[in-house]
């Protein structure tokens, strides 16, 4: 029992002849059932908090992740530990904490025994955001126990770390941890003050698209296939100190992105990777300006275009263009060869490029996005397929989407060569790229993991 004039919790000073009670919050612990995994330096995968430690106390403070008031799947328990000091004030107390915003309320009952004592509190929050909220910086929150008709202020329990999200999440079927600490920032951030799957949806997609294309720069500060050897998953991605900012993000890796955005809010997604058919070497990204039909640079392939030659690069585009030295083939007298072609004799004109390449569509952070690909990740959500990658909304319809994404089909390479080095004296190799219409082949679709 404190003695006159000895000082107290809070720096009060009580007189022991009076009733009285104090208290301090010991321990905040969460019980959303979301697991948070932070993704440390080196790529070790760490949960938070470890096993058996609470979110506040001792001196660390861990985030945790529930849904919105309101919200599908919404949960409210969580647990606090109090200790107090006090004199006729035994029985029933009431614990509640209540954040700085006002947005925030946590209450919980619990009885007072003793002078000295503590208790952990099985606590609701009674009022939770209403709308998707980021508090990763922190948010403070008052205390106070009430008991024998006295209210004491509780230091401690706080600043907490919270994340409030549109309904509850969704897992997606992949070997990825659930889920990500950086984004889960990113998600509610994105879609901090909206409520409802359509809102959160299109607040989301905004990060990705501007109405028409992609966003550059992207808010991550990523770029699109900044070298030929981009990021490829969610994990290397958020990874600190990571390869990302050097090499790049892939579309795989930000179609991931999206998607784990879409299930930390509890909204259905599924993986789309359209392939290059059979008989073709890759796709061509718009734009592209194709004549209606090819010039007979071959007259063996008539439906043939030459898309001009190229030489491989490790930064954007990834390929730049070069001079060609191939001439022109007519068909000649002579036997045919076994595999069906005819004889050729080479003209003295150089051949001409009749798919002629343009300012390409911009990509995630990347103005100079690659000239084709032989794969690509998209996402369906909502009866649509997004290209994450381009800004794009496009009909659920795989044959669609390549009339609107793509200008045509490589189906093969020529090696060719151009002068370069020193006054343009040396002979390099280039790739003399043969390419088809749109309309001779359609992109195959594959269905990848989905929640």
């Amino acid at each position: 029992m404190p003695e006159l004039g000895e000082a107290v919790a809070g720096g009060i000073v009580k007189d022991p002849k009076i009733k009285y009670i104090l208290a301090a919050i010991e321990k905040v612990t969460f019980a959303s059932g979301i697991n948070i995994f932070d993704v440390q330096a080196g790529g070790a995968e760490v949960a938070l908090p470890p096993s058996g430690t609470p979110h506040w106390g001792g001196g660390k403070t861990y985030p945790a992740v529930y849904v919105r008031q309101g919200g599908a799947g919404e949960t409210k328990e969580l647990k606090v530990k109090v200790k107090w000091n006090q004199k006729d004030c035994d029985g029933s107390a009431k614990l509640k904490g209540s954040s700085t915003d006002g947005k925030i309320v946590i209450e919980g009952d619990f009885n007072i025994s003793g002078e000295k004592g503590d208790a952990e509190v099985s606590c609701k929050f009674t009022k939770k955001p209403d709308l998707v909220a980021n508090y990763g910086k922190g948010v403070g929150i008052q205390w106070t126990v009430e008991a024998g008709g006295e209210t004491a202020v509780a230091p401690g329990g706080g600043p907490l770390q919270l994340f409030f999200v549109d309904g509850k999440p969704r897992p997606i079927g992949w070997s990825y941890k659930k889920h990500y600490l950086r984004v889960i920032d990113w998600s509610t951030a994105w879609a901090a003050g909206k409520s409802g799957s359509a809102a959160v949806f299109n607040a989301l997609w905004d990060k990705f698209s501007d109405g028409s294309a992609a966003r550059v720069p992207h808010a991550t500060g990523f770029s699109y296939w900044k070298t030929g050897s981009p990021v490829q998953d969610l994990k290397t991605l958020i990874t600190p100190g990571g390869p990302v900012l050097k090499k790049g993000w892939s579309c795989r890796a930000i179609a991931h992105l999206f998607m784990e955005c879409m299930a930390l809010h509890g909204m259905k997604c599924l993986e789309v990777i359209p392939e290059t058919p059979g008989g073709t070497l890759m796709f061509l990204v718009q734009n592209w300006e194709i004549k209606p039909s090819p010039i007979p640079n071959w007259e063996q392939w008539p439906d043939v275009y030459y898309a001009g030659s190229w030489v491989h690069i490790d930064k954007p585009p990834l390929n730049i263009a070069a001079s060609t030295s191939l001439k022109k083939k007519v068909i000649a007298s002579g036997p045919v060869a076994p595999g069906g072609d005819p004889p050729t004799a080479s003209t003295k004109d150089l051949i001409e490029i009749d798919l002629k390449k343009k300012p390409g569509v911009p990509a995630q952070g990347q103005p100079k996005a690659p000239l084709g690909f032989s794969n690509h990740w998209i996402v369906e959500a909502g009866g649509s397929l997004y290209d994450t990658s381009y800004g794009a909304k496009h009909a659920n319809d795989i044959i669609k989407y390549g009339q609107s994404a793509v200008a045509g089909w490589m189906v093969g390479r020529l090696e060719d060569e151009y002068k370069g080095g020193f006054l343009w004296l040396k002979k390099k190799k280039s790739s003399a790229w043969l390419c088809r219409a749109l309309a001779k082949y359609n992109l195959v679709r594959n269905n990848g993991n989905q929640n």
